[in-house]
């Protein structure tokens, strides 16, 4: 019956190790509940419809506006146009004039444009079509938007957008990888932790000599102590499902990133985020050219024609210019603000202190690396050690000179000295890992 009970344990472990959470989705899931990420994936696809903006002339855009048309207002008897949808109020409602708006040429920063405004009148439900003379094409440009400049800054905002989205993504995809390996570590610890006072709580309720049983409730209250923290540590994770077949994929995913990435380029100038000031550092020296914009009085112009000319008429006669005029006479310091933030290059500085920070964010983790690499080799050797007392005591218990609760102790020894040494060697992992983020490597495949 007992073997009975143990085979339908082992085949349902079994069972549910088959069908545990993979690392990829356990992955998926923090990435899902990640506020940073959702926001950097957010602040990406905007930055794209930017970028499709400059690198596409043809924008097409179609807009409807409507205006509400009313009589009984004006004194003189004439039409009254209020903007927008108007319900009730003042005057009698005649109707509303609605306009197609059509943007579908963006060129050197001019809008190209269409208006077709046509009549719905409610009294007869009607629809008015528009005169010849009410049909126009517009351009309009903001004089105050350097082109150039403007492309510089948009490809900049979009490999900034890149690299906050490329950080988020390989951040949670290290952090996950880091929170298996940790978790692995601690089931472990914990349950070399449980053995151990279940062995000495034996020992300590066999034994009639006070010293040792002194000894004895010293070591399990150093060892409860112990597992509370542990178990503390534990808690956190224990946001996922943890199984042994997790930390295998786990582990085999890393040194398969690792193995498929050993010739990465090293070039930290070609970092996204330090490529994005570069591009805002050469929009700044554009823009310090022409530092006298904010004080100029016209910030628009727009040209428009209808393009049906009737008998008689040139496209002089149906082409109308207009040009925006505001002159501030006084303020209070916002145009020489303006002007001033034009003339000063914050983006070199920025370049400069960002190159820094990654030569030295490097530099730390290549530390960390030659450090690790001496624990590996402290490790082993305390490895070895722990081996051979197993081994000596091993033989001891053989020949009758030891307990076998005593030989639990050394096998106990022995797996918290295998675990300490297995650790270092996944820090080694996660480590590189953050030496490849550091350069960009496309460590997941999802990079743009």
């Amino acid at each position: 019956m007992k073997k009975l009970i143990v085979l339908v344990i082992t085949l349902l472990v079994g069972i549910l190790s088959i069908f545990g959470m993979t690392f990829e989705e356990l992955y998926q899931q923090n990435l899902e509940k990640s506020s940073a990420y959702t926001q950097a994936e957010l602040s990406l696809r905007s930055a794209q419809l930017e970028m499709n903006k400059i690198d596409n002339f043809f924008v097409p855009y179609l807009g409807i506006s409507v205006d509400t048309v009313k009589t009984e207002i004006d004194p003189f008897g004439k039409e009254t146009i209020v903007g927008g949808l108007v319900f009730g109020g003042e005057g009698k409602l005649e109707g509303y004039e609605i306009s197609l708006d059509v943007n579908f040429l963006e060129v050197w920063g001019a809008q190209v444009g269409a208006s077709f405004p046509f009549t719905l009148n409610t009294d007869e439900w009607t629809i008015e079509t528009p005169d010849e003379s009410d049909i126009s094409i517009s351009l309009s440009r903001d004089l105050t938007i350097i082109d150039r400049a403007e492309r510089l800054k948009t490809e900049s905002s979009y490999y900034d957008a890149l690299s906050k989205y490329y950080m988020a993504q390989t951040n949670e995809l290290i952090t996950t990888i880091e929170d298996v390996f940790t978790r692995y570590y601690n089931e472990e610890m914990i349950q070399t932790y449980e053995d151990e006072i279940e062995i000495l709580n034996q020992q300590y309720n066999l034994s009639t000599d006070e010293d040792e049983k002194e000894n004895l409730e010293k070591q399990i209250l150093t060892a409860q102590k112990n597992l509370e923290t542990l178990r503390a540590s534990n808690a956190p994770l224990e946001y996922f499902e943890y199984t042994d077949e997790l930390y295998n994929q786990t582990k085999d995913t890393v040194e398969r990133i690792i193995n498929e990435n050993q010739n990465y380029p090293i070039n930290i100038e070609e970092r996204l985020d330090l490529k994005s000031l570069q591009l805002q550092e050469e929009a700044s020296e554009i823009e310090s050219n022409f530092w006298f914009i904010p004080y100029l009085p016209f910030n628009t112009i727009s040209v428009s024609m209808n393009p049906f000319f009737e008998e008689g008429e040139n496209l002089i006669d149906n082409l109308s210019i207009s040009v925006g005029f505001q002159l501030a006479i006084l303020d209070k310091g916002e145009r020489k603000l303006a002007s001033d933030t034009m003339k000063t290059n914050v983006a070199a500085l920025t370049y400069d202190e960002s190159m820094l920070e990654a030569e030295n964010a490097i530099r730390n983790l290549e530390t960390t690396r030659r450090t690790l690499n001496y624990d590996v080799k402290i490790k082993q050797i305390d490895l070895e050690n722990a081996m051979e007392d197993y081994n000596r005591n091993n033989e001891l218990n053989s020949q009758g000179y030891i307990t076998k609760e005593e030989l639990k102790l050394s096998e106990i020894s022995l797996r918290r000295a295998q675990l300490a040494s297995e650790k270092t060697e996944n820090d080694i992992l996660t480590n590189e890992l953050r030496i490849m983020q550091q350069y960009y490597v496309d460590i997941w495949g999802d990079i743009n």
